[in-house]
């Protein structure tokens, strides 16, 4: 789950297919998918400030975070929404980064076993005393020892998380909804081994994409619907899994077996195994392109297979330390590679291009958001944009923008806005609760701050929306009761 969630940074905002981002050859000439803007993240692998650049201008800084980074280990998921990143550092402990406030909280906890978030904001984790915490902006306010010890947790958009545990020959998948620590609904799966084995594997394979989960139990491949908790997949592979990896539409799963040079593609339409792909050597490791071109195959050495999704060909071998940030697939299909002291680009055609001396040193994530352009000239709140939600902005300011930072086109008066609010309470557990209960024309509300006094409040919001009528629409809708106010929440 942690590489598959890093490689989504990308693909988080875009709405792109592994069908339509294919590419058609080896030579194609790299180019940048419409969308939200790429940014590429960078700070000292030791720690140190972070530093924001607009890809693929590499050379001036849009933004640098005002509190310091530790040394970075590996990104857990990004929320477009709120500007939150979840990550782990090397000591093991959460870390929640805020790119709207440039701000660092780094959990107590250390050497945690598992770390998922579904929007950087709240982070689930296992402990190594079998807990499961839950780390909101506000602290630490939710644990859970599970009755069977957990190896891997999914969490959900709407609040609940998933959780996967081994016992004997069997794999049992429940969820939970916090503050609630009942267990809800449950699946189980018979799977052979023994639950050492399978716990470890449970651990090493588990990810999810759109509404599957997946994961290697033994020699089986297993995937669940989230939304329902049914088996969507359940395939026999006939050797131990080492590492799966899923197209960003979850259309194909790309499994890796123990001792095997071959790479099995599993259609989750034809729940069977479609096609394979041939390897130079053993990959212990994958990680998926978050646009679906290319899947890279980590091989002996520092060698790194690069297959193609278009055809399921090999197309090359390139030479790079596999790390938990790098190598990275960028936004226009040319691939990050970390050798020693510096970072080469090579083209999707695998020929090396541009060399940045001395930034192997560093830790790398990418991402696509809209939430470093410039504010609208005159106006007291941020540029709005449909894929980054806007926050309260009542009680914070917006980060220092860097000198350097190119102009931006973007500085168009805003259109009237009409936010639709169900509620204003103290308790961010209250608040989140009650958030999770409303959904209108498929958007879920969701919690925000506000300062009144010294006092923070957390407000259930939907919208905004362009009209009065519309908002109006909506909380009738939603059967709750409303009031409407005018501006962005």
């Amino acid at each position: 789950m942690r590489t598959l969630l890093a490689s989504a940074l990308f693909a988080l905002a875009c709405g792109c297919s592994d069908h339509s981002s294919r590419p058609s050859g080896a030579g194609a000439t790299p180019s940048i998918p419409g969308g939200p803007d790429p940014v590429m993240l960078r700070v000292a692998r030791d720690g140190g400030t972070l530093t924001a650049y607009a890809y693929p201008a590499m050379d001036s800084a849009l933004w640098r975070s005002s509190s310091r980074v530790p040394a970075l280990r590996q990104v857990v998921a990004f929320g477009a929404e709120d500007g939150f990143i979840a990550a782990t550092d090397r000591r093991g402990a959460a870390v929640r980064i805020d790119l709207r406030l440039g701000t660092v909280s780094t959990s107590r906890d250390t050497a945690l076993q598992a770390v998922v978030s579904a929007d950087g904001a709240a982070i689930y984790a296992l402990t190594a005393k079998g807990e499961i915490t839950r780390f909101t902006p506000s602290g630490g306010d939710w644990k859970l020892t599970p009755t069977l010890p957990a190896s891997a947790l999914f969490a959900q958009g709407d609040g609940s998380l998933i959780v996967a545990g081994a016992r004997e020959k069997q794999v049992i998948v429940w969820r939970v909804r916090p503050p609630g620590i009942e267990i809800v609904d449950t699946i189980s799966f018979t799977v052979g081994g023994d639950a050492q084995t399978n716990s470890a594997m449970l651990a090493a394979t588990a990810g999810s994409v759109g509404d599957r989960l997946f994961f290697g139990a033994n020699e089986t491949l297993i995937a669940v619907r989230s939304r329902d908790m049914k088996q969507a997949l359940m395939t026999k592979m006939g050797d131990p899994i080492s590492a799966i990896a899923a197209t960003p539409s979850g259309d194909r799963l790309f499994v890796a077996l123990v001792d095997d040079r071959s790479i099995r593609v599993v259609d989750r339409f034809d729940e069977k195994v479609s096609d394979k792909v041939k390897l130079p050597s053993v990959p212990t490791a994958l990680r998926m392109d978050p646009l679906g071109r290319v899947l890279l195959a980590r091989g002996a050495a520092d060698s790194v297979f690069v297959v193609s999704l278009g055809d399921d060909a090999v197309l090359g071998t390139v030479m790079t330390e596999w790390r938990g940030d790098l190598p990275l697939v960028l936004a226009d299909g040319m691939i990050a590679l970390a050798r020693g002291k510096d970072v080469v680009m090579t083209t999707p055609g695998l020929t090396d291009g541009r060399k940045i001396a001395r930034a192997g040193g560093e830790f790398w994530t990418g991402l696509r958001w809209n939430g470093f352009r410039a504010r609208a000239t005159g106006l007291d709140q941020p540029v709005q944009f449909r894929t980054s939600a806007p926050r309260d902005t009542s009680d914070h300011r917006e980060p220092a923008r860097d000198s350097a930072r190119p102009p931006t086109r973007d500085s168009a008066p805003i259109a009237s806005q009409f936010t639709v609010a169900f509620a204003s309470v103290q308790n961010e557990m209250q608040a989140r609760d009650f958030a999770s209960k409303i959904r209108v024309d498929g958007q879920s509300a969701r919690v925000t701050t506000i300062d009144r006094n010294g006092l923070t409040l957390y407000r259930v919001v939907l919208g905004p929306f362009a009209s009065r009528a519309e908002a109006d629409r909506v909380g009738k809708s939603s059967g709750q009761s409303y009031w409407i106010f005018e501006g962005a929440p």
